[in-house]
């Protein structure tokens, strides 16, 4: 599922044959971080459809010890894709994090993908201003953005 939703996501940033080494790295990251249970202080949840995960979001504390907490990955599958799935899980991530007293909750997303930036804002998330770039491996760095909004 994450492997194919990231493919979808990203298939307009990278050249094909790059793409599928990024989408092969994927899978096996999340197969190896799912079987050893790596997860710390965060959390995942999970949407299924037909007994299978549809999408899920992984979230937990900001890395820079602020009380903000972080969208580490949201990653929707494209056959569950625009029905509200991806707006249900943010939600809950966002209910989960107030709940445990963080007041804002950022997420990094890359400039490239203007349907994810969209989904960000209807959210409420709003563009923090602060940009970054990330080389994935082939030499061409793509800029990330990072959003923001308040947990309440």
């Amino acid at each position: 599922m994450h492997a194919e939703a990231w493919r979808a996501a990203h298939r307009d940033l990278f050249e094909g044959r790059w793409l599928d080494l990024l989408v092969d790295r994927q899978r096996r990251t999340w197969t190896s971080t799912v079987s050893a249970g790596r997860w710390g202080r965060d959390t995942v949840l999970l949407a299924e459809r037909d007994r299978k995960v549809g999408a899920f979001v992984h979230f937990g504390p900001h890395g820079a010890g602020l009380r903000e907490g972080e969208i580490f990955e949201l990653s929707v599958h494209p056959t569950v894709g625009g029905r509200g799935v991806a707006p249900m899980l943010v939600d809950a991530a966002r209910e989960s994090l107030a709940e445990a007293g963080f007041r804002h909750l950022r997420v990094w997303t890359l400039g490239g993908t203007n349907h994810v930036r969209r989904c960000y804002e209807a959210l409420g998330f709003e563009e923090t201003g602060r940009r970054r770039e990330h080389d994935y491996g082939d030499r061409r760095p793509v800029l990330q953005l990072e959003y923001r909004r308040r947990t309440t």
